[in-house]
């Protein structure tokens, strides 16, 4: 289950401020604490005090503090590779390295810590510290966020250096925007704090989907600070969704072994219904819980084959449409017209002519059809009306 955190810049913020931020955050879910050392100025007396309520009070909601720094903030509070006290007295969980040592010392390090986060883009850097001794299971990586529009690394970029640290068994972390005006991070820019450009002007939680669906993020934070009551109690509602058990349906068959059960996890598109939908067709396209497609024909659509057996023997009358054609995104339903496959759920990857066949149920919301594009064989899915 991917784990959710948020972000927060204690020196743009009240403590009072911070203590209602993660009281909810927990509330919802959230587990993780981002936070910039480095961007509070004040002596070491005074950044040890500093951080120490903010990590008192995630501490209070059971949420672990992972705090940016680099070799510069190390020697600044007298610390050292060998010697990291000074962060336990702050309190700090994780330590992520924005720029490590690059060197012996960084083997060191992640020895001392119980958990050290390096960039994904430190590939020769994280190499050169397992060789020279430190151990593969205390590191993590997280991508970078990018306040500048336009700047983010393409989405590609990110799923290969995704892809390259989960085969070698170590986590991701990645960032996700706030879309509430006013937010902020630890530089004057309001443009959003994500990892992927795509993200940037989507809702939390289509992003949240997003990474759920590229299937190699281990961790999603909210970049910017604060996200909305309503943004973090959809990424709860998404959770909820997404992670799910299902129990073996014996009332299926020798096919019940072949029907997704045990611990899954899916994704919950959003969905603008048709007001024509009947009553029969909203409880095939809600109520049956693991949609999903076998693979064979990953071409014009994603079919849902086995509501036709669960609905076996309901009538679904051919209901007008005023589509000429589906497009992508769409969501349909076998109707009597082809009898074999009446029941059938599917949801459209490219035009195809309506031709009576099938009933319109609605389409997946707009911001939503990019994770089309990451759904493969036997991925499961539901909806959610919008």
């Amino acid at each position: 289950m991917i784990t959710l955190g948020v972000s927060l810049y204690p020196e743009k913020e009240k403590i009072e401020e911070i203590d209602a931020y993660l009281s909810l955050a927990s509330e919802c879910g959230f587990t993780k604490v981002f936070t910039s050392l480095f961007s509070v100025d004040g002596t070491k007396d005074e950044i040890v005090a500093y951080f120490k309520k903010l990590t008192d009070l995630a501490h209070k909601y059971n949420m672990k503090v992972t705090g940016d720094c680099n070799g510069a903030f190390i020697e600044k509070m007298g610390a050292s590779e060998k010697d990291l006290s000074i962060f336990q007295q702050m309190g700090i969980d994780i330590l992520r390295m924005d720029f490590s040592f690059n060197d012996e010392r960084d083997a060191v390090l992640i020895n001392s810590m119980p958990e050290t986060e390096m960039s994904t883009g430190f590939v020769e850097v994280i190499d050169k510290a397992i060789e020279n001794g430190a151990e593969p299971s205390k590191i993590s990586t997280c991508h970078n966020f990018y306040p500048q529009r336009y700047s983010a690394p393409s989405l590609k970029s990110l799923m290969d250096i995704n892809d390259f640290w989960h085969k070698r068994g170590i986590k991701v972390a990645f960032f996700i925007s706030s879309q509430e005006k006013g937010t902020h991070g630890p530089w004057p820019v309001s443009d959003g704090l994500p990892t992927c450009e795509e993200h940037r002007s989507i809702s939390l939680a289509a992003q949240l989907k997003h990474c759920i669906a590229l299937k190699n993020i281990d961790e999603v934070r909210i970049g910017n600070a604060y996200a909305s009551e309503s943004e973090l109690k959809e990424c709860a509602e998404v959770i909820k969704k997404a992670y799910i058990h299902v129990p073996l349906d014996e009332r299926m068959g020798f096919l019940k072994e072949y029907i997704p059960h045990g611990d899954l996890v899916r994704i919950p598109f959003k969905i603008h219904l048709d007001e024509n939908i009947t009553k029969l067709e909203r409880e095939i396209l809600f109520d049956y819980p693991t949609h999903n497609d076998m693979g064979d024909c990953l071409n014009y659509m994603l079919r849902s084959r086995f509501t036709r057996m669960v609905y076996m023997g309901k009538s679904i009358p051919d209901r007008p449409s005023h589509k000429s054609k589906f497009t992508r995104g769409d969501v349909v339903v076998v109707n009597d017209q082809l009898k074999h496959y009446t029941g059938e759920v599917q949801i459209v990857l490219k035009d195809m002519e309506a031709d009576g066949q099938r009933n319109y149920l609605g389409h997946i919301a707009e911001e939503e059809i990019m994770i089309l594009d990451e759904m493969k064989a036997k991925d499961i899915f539901t909806f959610i009306e919008s």
